[in-house]
């Protein structure tokens, strides 16, 4: 793999930004290993825009389309050759047909790194210091998820709008398993699913008194808008690497809150997370890092423990073996929300904005 590390020249205002444009950063010098706009000599190019889009639509990774079209609108076409990554956990993602690759605020933790490797990739900059860390990039590299960016865009709150209700936010694919909505009656909370489109979730997450979520991008975007918010991990399907790589950027710390789930189809799917239910663990460097550099190595093959737990769902067994419900869930979702956290300072999400939007002009004038 060929990899630049972007180097900053002079930075430009990037349109109109209410209550921000006139607070625009000084650009950060990073060292690069090839000189800006001589990419194989080519002095202006077009990108393809490229995220994880499944069957399934997840707010956060379509967030990609409504939000770098926004500031970037030039930059893009349909180009077989060169790709802008941005949102999501998807660095080592497959990336087919295109071959020059622009990482923008991205983290690493779901794919090999391995496929990447004949690719031309420059990181401009990504989502927290694990990755950067895990990539071998400088500190400067880390600027936090591109979600950040939202209040700033066309089509979203500019700013929190209003103390209503407190959210339960679970993990997109945990709502395939059922329960949810009683779990809610019971609580008199209120469901908020994150497969419906990014202008309708983050337009109620703005809205919000509080944010109970097992969903990033939940997280990340109640921390935006300066919402009181609590994380939760019901099954094995939380990644512990991402969470804390994210909190990081923000300079904040990461305690995991474990809630049984409404039931137990998930925990048979992904397995039991790595605490007992009930109980909050404080995220450490060393943790996080185990895990991304595990799920960052080749993939593995399904065990004779994996196919066990497939064969234990299809014979109904589940029901026998763990005692879920939504009455459990409920009583921890009422506990979590009296331990919702402070969000994150104005001034640090303003920072990681204009820190932001400098590194984006960057890519703009180099693309062109």
């Amino acid at each position: 793999m060929r990899r630049t590390d972007s180097c900053l020249g002079e930075h430009r205002p990037i349109g109109q930004f209410d209550r921000w444009n006139e607070r625009y950063c000084q650009p950060e010098c990073m060292h690069s290993r090839r000189p800006i706009g001589t990419r194989h000599g080519k002095q202006e190019s077009d990108v393809k825009l490229k995220y994880y889009v499944s069957a399934v639509p997840n707010f956060g990774d379509d967030l990609n389309a409504a939000l770098w079209p926004h500031f970037v609108p030039e930059i893009f076409d349909d180009s077989t050759t060169e790709a802008f990554i941005g949102i999501g956990t998807i660095i080592g993602f497959p990336c087919t047909p295109q071959t020059r690759l622009n990482v923008f605020s991205t983290g690493a933790g779901n794919d090999p790194l391995s496929r990447w490797a004949d690719l031309d990739v420059t990181y401009w900059c990504v989502r927290g210091p694990l990755s950067a860390r895990l990539l071998g990039l400088s500190p400067d590299h880390a600027i936090s998820d591109g979600a950040v960016l939202t209040p700033l865009a066309k089509g979203f709150p500019h700013a929190r709008a209003g103390t209503s209700g407190v959210l339960v936010i679970p993990h997109w694919q945990s709502l395939n398993d059922p329960g949810w909505d009683e779990v809610a009656r019971l609580t008199g909370f209120e469901l908020l699913d994150p497969r419906g489109s990014p202008e309708t979730v983050i337009a109620r997450i703005a809205n919000a008194q509080c944010v109970l979520t097992e969903s990033l991008h939940g997280a990340i975007l109640a921390d935006t808008y300066g919402i009181e918010w609590a994380p939760f991990a019901t099954t094995g399907n939380f990644q512990i690497s991402k969470w804390l790589d994210w909190a990081l950027s923000c300079g904040r710390d990461l305690t995991i809150n474990f809630v049984p789930p409404p039931s137990a189809d998930g925990i048979m799917r992904h397995g039991r997370p790595p605490a007992p239910f009930g109980h909050s663990v404080v995220i450490t460097d060393g943790m996080a890092m185990q895990e991304m550099q595990t799920r960052t190595a080749e993939k593995r093959t399904p065990s004779l423990r994996d196919q066990a737990k497939g064969w234990i769902k299809r014979t109904g067994l589940i029901n026998r073996l763990l005692d879920m419900s939504p009455d459990r869930t409920a009583q921890s979702m009422v506990a979590l929300a009296s331990r919702v956290e402070a969000a994150s300072p104005e001034s640090t999400i303003v920072r990681l904005q204009e820190r932001m939007l400098a590194r984006l002009e960057q890519l703009r004038r180099h693309a062109h």
